[in-house]
C-alpha cells in the first residue's frame, strides 16, 4: 500500500528541515495543507526546500504554484471545482455517492475518515467499512479508475484490515505529527507497510 503525509495545518519552526529528512526517510509523496497560510507564505517554505525534492510535492487551495515550483500536482478539496493543472489530480470526498462516481479524470482520491481521527476533534467515520469495501469492489472492475486512499485515524494495526477493504494506500497526518520523533514514526509505519506486502505473496 502507498503511504501520503499531509503537513499540518499551520506552519510549524523549521519545517522544511523536517520535510526534508521525511524525503530522506523514504516519503514518496507528500501534501502541503495550509489552510490559514497565502501561496506567499507557501512559497517560503518551498523555497526552503531543495529542488529535487519539490516534485514529491502535491499542494493544496494554491493551484498557481504547481507550475512555479515544478510540484507532483494539485490536490482538490471536496466540491472545489476542478482545476487545470499539470501533473497528478486528486480529490477529498466524504460519502459513499461521491466515491462510486468519482470522475477517472482524477488520479487518485482522499476517503475518509475511515476512524476517529487523531488530530481532528469530533472528526468520526459516518459511513461502515464493510459498505466501502462493497463499492471499492464494485468500482475496481474499472481498470482506468482513481487510486482510493483511506484518511483518518490511521495506525499501523490498520493496515492490514485497510487493505483488505481495497483501498489501494493511505493518508497520513495525526499518526506522524502526533509523535515527538516524526521521522521515526514514518519509517515504523513504510516497515510495516512493507511487511503486509510482501506477506500477502
Amino acid at each position: 500500500m502507498d503511504i501520503i503525509l499531509i503537513t499540518q495545518p499551520k506552519l510549524k519552526h523549521n519545517e522544511a528541515n523536517s520535510l526534508c529528512k521525511l524525503f530522506d526517510a523514504g516519503l514518496e509523496r507528500l501534501h502541503i495543507r495550509k489552510p490559514v497560510h497565502s501561496a506567499l507564505e507557501i512559497s517560503c517554505l518551498l523555497d526552503a526546500i531543495p529542488e529535487h525534492f519539490l516534485s514529491n510535492i502535491v499542494i493544496h487551495r494554491h493551484p498557481e504554484l504547481v507550475a512555479d515550483y515544478g510540484l507532483a500536482g494539485y490536490h482538490h478539496a471536496d466540491g472545489e471545482k476542478l482545476r487545470k493543472c499539470k501533473g497528478t489530480c486528486s480529490r477529498s470526498i466524504h460519502s459513499l455517492d461521491d466515491l462510486s462516481s468519482l470522475e477517472n479524470e482524477f488520479d487518485y482520491a482522499f476517503f475518509g475518515p475511515v476512524y476517529k481521527s487523531i488530530s481532528k476533534k469530533g472528526y468520526e467515520p459516518k459511513v461502515a467499512l464493510p459498505k466501502v469495501k462493497e463499492i471499492l469492489t464494485n468500482i475496481s472492475k474499472n481498470k482506468n479508475r482513481p487510486k482510493i486512499f483511506a484518511l483518518g485515524g490511521i495506525r499501523r494495526k490498520k493496515i492490514i484490515p485497510l487493505s483488505e477493504v481495497g483501498f489501494d494506500g493511505f493518508a497520513l497526518l495525526g499518526s506522524i505529527w502526533g509523535h515527538s520523533d516524526p521521522v521515526n514514526a514514518f519509517r515504523k509505519f513504510n516497515q510495516s507497510c512493507m511487511k503486509s506486502f510482501f506477506n500477502s505473496f
